[in-house]
């Protein structure tokens, strides 16, 4: 029997649901004869079997996972953003056609590495930060396309040096004072930089090798770096001053790099049910090699709450009692309902070629604040390697959310797993290829000159979407 964690699976859907199933297990094990004598009896063909659950690994316990995913999204189709209980997420999204609105391919020298939404100074409308192999930093206004800042290193022999001497890896605006932006780079520094300026003011040199993460707690009051020395930094920020000053308060030492961080709010103490009590912030991060969330408790007025810097853990496994870990947690947001945590996976010991002969297809678990037990699992069908980790970003309602692929292609995923827009965006090949032949030809594209890489997506606050590709481009899509 299927069965879901927090809904109920209507028996309307169980028997098409199994059924899928089991003729997907027996036909990608090459039970031809079985599955013959299977469909005969329950009057099914090879056609009507056919469904998306080809696109995932063929191990039946995967596909009942699967299953289960699908059916519990659609018992919770009708809920809405403001009135779902914790058990519920969002409607499912209506088909939606984007089109590519622009492109800007003027901005950096080398690959773009990610894409934020930002605001400038004396801009009103959305725009976009860029981070780069060629060590800028630039800040476009969407409307009209323009470059409005770019921050770059001093020049060399300046009385202050201040900058990167390497790549840029990420970039986050300060929520209470936009114009200053910390950025981490391959150089092991996080810079803070002045927005009417566009100079360096500060520099942090906590971490020894890359830093691939830089993040700010929506009310400012923390930060955190994630670097590959295998350290997680934790920042005190006084915003009552300009620039914001930072303050080291804790290290994380952890066995692998980190590779994601995203802040929650949350009760001083978890519990199983709902909290009605005081708040604090818990910063999430996830590590290379585990599948485990892990919540840090920062430190808070509360009395009586869970001491800080005590570090919880949760498995993601479908199975919470299961400590086996088959992938790596390599990217976290949070869904906008606020309740719970989107962790993007990449399995172990994936391959550093596109044309091997089953390329991973990431999943997004939903995960509930403080739970081991998935709520739902979103397959997606966009390939990926070793060679750039996978990103996704949600629409603001949260019943849909984009993510990336090695392939060139931006698609947008509903809760039911369905693909709600697909788009060619990146890379040199005008039409998608099919097969094996088509795998090996995008492999051939990124091997060349990386183009057809997708490295960041980002909604902005007027629905658009960027991203950021190894073509050294960034394109933006809008609804029709």
């Amino acid at each position: 029997m299927v069965g879901v964690e927090n809904g109920p699976l209507f028996r309307m859907d169980l028997d098409g649901v199994c059924e899928a199933v089991v003729a997907t297990f027996l036909r990608t094990h090459g039970y031809t004869d079985t599955l013959a004598a299977f469909e005969r009896e329950g009057g099914r063909t090879s056609a009507s079997s056919s469904c998306a659950y080809e696109q995932v690994p063929r191990d039946l316990r995967t596909l009942v996972e699967l299953a289960a995913s699908h059916a519990m999204t659609q018992s919770m189709q009708h809920a809405t953003l403001e009135e779902a209980p914790a058990s519920a997420l969002v409607e499912a999204a209506s088909p939606v056609d984007y089109v590519l609105a622009a492109t800007y391919d003027h901005l950096h020298t080398s690959n773009i590495l990610s894409v934020t939404p930002a605001t400038y100074p004396g801009v009103e409308g959305p725009c976009v930060a860029t981070t780069g192999a060629d060590r800028r930093v630039v800040f476009v206004d969407v409307s009209s396309g323009d470059v409005v800042g770019i921050l770059e290193p001093s020049m060399p022999g300046h009385p202050r040096r201040m900058g990167h001497e390497a790549a840029v890896l990420d970039l986050s605006q300060h929520p209470q004072h936009p114009t200053y932006v910390l950025t981490a780079g391959m150089d092991g520094r996080v810079v803070q930089w002045d927005l009417r300026h566009d100079r360096p003011v500060h520099e942090l040199r906590d971490h020894s090798r890359f830093v691939v993460r830089v993040l700010h707690s929506d009310d400012g009051r923390f930060m955190a770096t994630a670097g590959y020395d295998k350290r997680i930094h934790l920042y005190a920020v006084e915003v009552h001053n300009e620039p914001p000053v930072y303050t080291h308060m804790h290290t994380l030492a952890l066995a692998t790099n980190p590779e994601a961080l995203v802040f929650v709010r949350g009760p001083a103490t978890p519990c199983e049910a709902p909290w009605e009590q005081d708040e604090r912030t818990w910063l999430v991060y996830t590590a290379r090699d585990r599948a485990t969330l892990h919540y840090v408790a920062l430190p808070t007025s509360c009395i009586g709450g869970t001491p800080d810097w005590t570090v919880l853990e949760y498995g993601t496994n479908a199975d919470p009692n299961d400590p086996h870990t088959s992938y790596s947690l390599l990217h976290l947001t949070l869904h906008p309902s606020g309740r719970y945590v989107a962790a993007q996976t990449g399995e172990l010991g994936t391959s550093d070629r596109l044309d091997g002969p089953s390329p991973t297809l990431p999943r997004i678990l939903l995960m509930p604040l403080f739970s081991a037990r998935r709520h739902a699992t979103l397959w997606t069908s966009a390939p990926v390697s070793a060679f750039a980790s996978p990103r996704h970003a949600w629409m603001p309602r949260g019943d849909a959310v984009w993510v990336t692929g090695e392939d060139g292609v931006l698609r947008l995923v509903a809760l039911d797993g369905t693909e709600r827009a697909s788009v060619r965006c990146h890379g040199g090949m005008a039409e998608p290829a099919s097969g094996r032949a088509g795998a090996a030809l995008a492999a051939a594209a990124w091997r060349s000159g990386g183009n057809t890489v997708i490295k960041g997506v980002a909604v902005l606050a007027d629905h658009r979407v960027a991203s950021c590709g190894f073509d050294r481009t960034v394109r933006i899509l809008r609804s029709l």
